[in-house]
């Protein structure tokens, strides 16, 4: 178990990978990363001993049924728990953790440390996230994911829009795009002088999306565009089309079968102009 964990010296960095917008004529910043995971399975090593020994080196607080682990400032960074979801299942556990903070306790990769310490793990849940820094936010705030599922915007008192959620919450898929700098700036945390909009881009995956994360993070990709670059030679009857369903996410299940179609494809001609959104799968392919 030791060799399991590492010191708290330190934490995370910001990513220094740079991407520069042609469009825009700005240089801006991305980072992807994995901000919650859940995953379930049978321990390789004993449960309670794995949490006493957690407990006894001041890295965790016993929590109901579980351990809750800590970080120098006594802040939660992962639960652990002995779960069993019926009467004829064995005993087995969840972990709940931000791969961001853990990532400083561990010795090895996150992928060796899970299959260290599970047989046959499963995610149940899946946080992931593309920080984009330096870009104005009335560009941010006309991308659309381009989909027949819910979209609530939500906008703030100047009538600008700060947060989007596309899918419900209860769903296996749920994309949500806000204000990162407005949020933080509301806490009153610190942002380095060098940012001037900081917008984050979240898809949250429960159940069976879980494992099929990267599959899923294409799919949503390729119907997330701006109107901006929408093709000249398109009719205007496409134009109008497409301005429409980008506006208001609920006519996509307004329309037939053969017209869904026919307008996602066009959103995928679309995504490959949109110089933002090539440069997200870019970076998510390199991450």
């Amino acid at each position: 178990m030791q060799k399991l964990i590492k010191n708290w010296d330190f934490l995370p960095t910001l990513s220094n990978r740079r991407l520069v917008s042609h469009i825009l004529g700005i240089e801006y910043k991305m980072m992807w990363s994995i901000d919650r995971i859940t995953i379930v399975g049978r321990m390789k090593i004993d449960v309670d001993e794995f949490g006493d020994f957690l407990i006894s080196k001041g890295f965790a607080k016993e929590i109901g049924r579980g351990w809750s682990l800590i970080d120098k400032f006594d802040e939660n960074i992962a639960y652990i728990e002995r779960v069993k979801f019926s009467k004829f299942e064995e005993m087995k556990c969840r972990i709940d953790f931000n791969p961001n903070k853990i990532g400083t306790w561990i010795d090895d990769d996150l992928k060796a440390f899970i299959h260290e310490l599970f047989d046959e793990p499963h995610f149940s849940r899946a946080d992931i996230a593309c920080d984009v820094f330096n870009i104005p936010n009335d560009y941010m705030q006309q991308y659309r994911l381009n989909d027949s599922v819910t979209f609530k915007p939500i906008y703030g008192r100047t009538g600008e829009l700060e947060t989007a959620y596309w899918g419900a919450r209860s769903s296996e898929r749920q994309v949500r795009m806000y204000n990162k700098y407005l949020e933080q700036s509301k806490k009153k945390e610190y942002i380095p002088d060098e940012i001037s909009s900081w917008w984050r881009v979240e898809v949250q995956l429960r159940r069976t999306k879980s494992d099929e994360w990267n599959s899923v993070i294409h799919e949503t990709l390729e119907n997330f565009c701006s109107p901006f670059y929408i093709p000249e030679h398109l009719s205007v009857t496409d134009e109008i089309a497409i301005k429409g369903l980008m506006s208001d996410q609920n006519l996509w299940s307004k329309l037939s079968k053969n017209s869904k179609t026919k307008y996602r494809n066009l959103v995928r001609k679309i995504v490959k102009e949109d110089e933002l959104t090539k440069e997200l799968f870019k970076s998510f392919d390199e991450s």
